[in-house]
């Protein structure tokens, strides 16, 4: 009989599947890597022993290795050392543990850290020219909760906000500032204009300049 392999991934409410290569070899490497033993017979996939199955986060799903999509709709536990990886919407970047592994114990690793699918934002808030824009909470990618601080270089001063907040919407809460050159006054004491003033109701009252 030949082997059927599959790779499947589940993202919101739909499925789909990419056969891989009939194999027995491949079978034989999958076994091994979920623990069975050569010749032992198909995985007991709804045995009470492993980890039990977790949900994908929202606007995502879960890569499952070797799983049919029929399976993987039955399937209660995996076994031990059994990994899944999350996977997002193309607009949207995994935050948190993207890879998670069935440990002896039966539990999931990092499940104490949250995986989310969050939209991202623009990465050309990122940077300022003739400045520097320093961001906030992020760890790839801009995305909800992410902010930038901006801060010109001396001689600059900024135009527009400080500060710009990523949204749960993938859109920045205000526009990229610029760093404007700053200008000096004529005097440098802010009495260049006054002085000149003098200068010129001087000249034309007659007899006053000596």
């Amino acid at each position: 009989m030949t082997a059927h392999m599959e790779f499947m991934c589940t993202l919101g409410m739909r499925d789909w599947a990419a056969p891989a290569p009939h194999s027995k070899m491949l079978l034989l490497l999958l076994s091994l890597a979920l623990g069975a033993e050569p010749g032992a017979g198909a995985l007991r996939l709804n045995s009470t022993e492993g980890c039990e199955i977790i949900h994908p986060p929202r606007d995502g799903g879960i890569r499952y290795r070797g799983l049919t999509p029929d399976q993987v709709q039955t399937v209660r536990f995996l076994p031990f050392n059994y990994e899944i990886e999350y996977v997002c919407r193309p607009d949207r970047e995994i935050v948190g543990p993207k890879v998670r592994q069935c440990l002896r114990n039966g539990t999931w690793t990092d499940m104490s850290h949250p995986s989310r699918c969050l939209r991202m934002c623009p990465k050309i808030h990122l940077s300022l020219e003739n400045g520097r824009a320093v961001p906030q909470a992020m760890e790839r990618v801009p995305v909800e909760g992410t902010w930038v601080e901006y801060h010109c270089n001396s001689g600059f001063r900024l135009v527009g906000s400080s500060r710009s907040n990523c949204t749960k919407a993938g859109r920045w809460t205000s526009p990229k500032p610029i760093c404007e050159l700053r200008r000096s006054t004529a005097s440098g004491s802010g009495l260049g204009p006054w002085v000149t003033l003098w200068l010129c109701w001087a000249v034309q009252v007659p007899g006053f300049w000596f």
